[in-house]
């Protein structure tokens, strides 16, 4: 429930039960995904929201304190992945699609520790700046106008 995301959109707005997000990383791509269920009448109340938030956190960056909760799940986290065999396989492939080495698994940790607010700043700028979005909604949502 630390997510930027999650307390404007849930906890606030009370709009839906869950938010996520994630980075996917490709060759010649990247892609910043997101989900969260809502019902008919509060998705664009919801919409709106994440929009807002997304360019906020294009223009300003995060605080010291959503970094260091982000921070602390990201490294905390991390050792939970590795609880099975599927799952360290998985991880090993890919660790080799995406070109790391070995010891990825042990360094990890310590380059997450290491990422300032600054980095995010200005990855946050170069990747959720675009106006370029596609946004994909099923269901029979009420009240979006067409620029959604």
């Amino acid at each position: 429930f630390n997510s930027r995301l999650m307390k404007k959109i849930r906890e606030e707005r009370g709009l839906t039960y869950s938010v996520n997000t994630s980075l996917a990383q490709y060759d010649h791509a990247e892609l910043y995904l997101g989900m969260f269920q809502s019902s008919n009448d509060k998705i664009s109340e919801a919409i709106e929201i994440l929009k807002r938030e997304i360019a906020l956190l294009a223009n300003n960056g995060v605080n010291q304190e959503e970094l260091d909760e982000a921070k602390k799940f990201l490294t905390g986290a991390y050792p939970l992945r590795f609880d099975g065999n599927v799952r360290i396989a998985n991880i090993l492939v890919g660790m080799q699609f995406m070109g790391l080495d070995k010891e990825y698994v042990k360094l990890r940790n310590v380059m997450v520790s290491e990422v300032t607010s600054e980095d995010v700043a200005r990855v946050a700028k170069r990747l959720l700046s675009s106006k370029d979005f596609t946004l994909v909604i099923v269901g029979k949502p009420e009240g979006l106008k067409a620029s959604h």
